[in-house]
């Protein structure tokens, strides 16, 4: 068809051109009847690709360097289930602990991993605000229970939270490890009092080198760093002693992309539930998911650490997901500890889009 008319005389271009026309209208005709009698698969092919949804260009950003915790979601990005459901997404560490927060709110990124303290404390004051520091939208859970605890030498005489009366905890900083160690460090259901120092994110080092008594800490990873230091450790966890539980770790994007992308919003919520219920049931694919896309890490810290995530990941019908039963639970621990001004609705903790 793409090739020109043959030369010749009149007579036998009005031929060549008449066989020709003939041809094409015998090879039109063989073409719908072919077509009629099953050649349907490609045109529904055609068919369900129009119809799919155009793939979006999404960045997430985790909100601590790669570790076992993210293991659902490596895992999903490693099976295909955000490319699935229709998300070229790109992963990528922050700069700090508030990058997530900072990069979404500004434009920079699609997607952010936070606790769900630093979620509610953004959405709290984020009435007005036009300089990346608004509200965001819960999208899903990356664990069911707070990450925060107390680490201590398993060595010390320290046994149960309320020996920790008295003793030097190594503290971040930040607002909220005051509440961890209150909803800890109790004795009869009252808080003992403690010797708070604050030392950035030297806690565990301190610990080890016997500087203070014990350390704040993202227990299930830090748990295991400390064990690689030297000594051996036990942990007062923030669910488990603190009798408080919440999902910890949380992903979330702009109300003005929840809004006008819900679908995809959707369906990156899908891929995170599925990838982490396969590690669910399987650790070993949130292992090698992790192996292989950061080849740097070391993998029997990464076996270990993954051993105390996966018990906060959930079960087959909650992993991934946050319900509104654990934001009231979590409302009224952050207003009692002064996290937030006041108890926060589902609705405000989830940055519900209006319209």
């Amino acid at each position: 068809m793409g090739q020109p008319a043959p030369s010749g005389t009149p007579n036998r271009m009005r031929r060549s051109l008449t066989q020709a026309a003939a041809t094409l209208s015998l090879t039109a005709a063989l073409g719908l009847a072919v077509s009629g009698c099953g050649g349907g698969d490609d045109d529904d092919a055609g068919s369900a690709a129009a119809k799919a949804p155009p793939k979006v260009h999404w960045t997430l950003v985790l909100d601590y360097q790669p570790n076992a915790v993210h293991a659902g979601i490596v895992r999903a990005l490693r099976a295909g289930y955000f490319d699935d459901a229709g998300i070229d997404l790109k992963i990528v560490a922050p700069a700090s602990t508030s990058d997530a927060l900072t990069q979404v709110g500004r434009g920079k990124a699609e997607v952010g991993l936070a606790d769900l303290i630093d979620v509610a404390r953004r959405n709290e004051r984020a009435d007005g605000a036009t300089d990346g520091s608004g509200g965001v939208s819960l999208v899903g859970a990356v664990v069911q229970e707070p990450l925060s605890g107390i680490l201590v030498s398993a060595k010390s005489p320290i046994k149960v939270p309320a020996d920790l009366a008295g003793k030097r905890i190594a503290v971040t900083g930040l607002p909220s490890d005051v509440a961890v160690v209150d909803a800890i460090a109790r004795r009869d259901g009252k808080p003992v009092k403690t010797k708070q120092i604050t030392l950035g994110f030297d806690g565990l080092k301190a610990l080890d080198a016997g500087r203070v008594d014990g350390a704040t800490a993202y227990w299930p990873a830090d748990e295991v760093t400390l064990k690689g230091l030297g000594t051996p450790p036990r942990t007062f966890s923030l669910s488990k002693d603190g009798g408080v539980h919440y999902p910890g770790l949380v992903a979330f994007t702009t109300p003005a992309i929840a809004k006008e992308q819900p679908e995809a919003v959707k369906a990156f919520a899908g891929a995170l539930e599925h990838g982490t219920r396969d590690v669910i049931a399987d650790p070993s694919l949130g292992e090698d998911a992790i192996g292989l896309e950061y080849p740097e890490l070391d993998a029997a810290a990464t076996k270990a650490q993954l051993a105390n995530y996966v018990p906060l990941f959930g079960t087959d019908a909650t992993a991934g997901r946050i319900d509104d039963a654990a934001l009231t639970r979590f409302a009224t621990f952050a207003a009692g500890s002064g996290l937030t001004k006041g108890v926060l609705t589902p609705a405000e903790l989830r940055g519900t889009p209006a319209g």
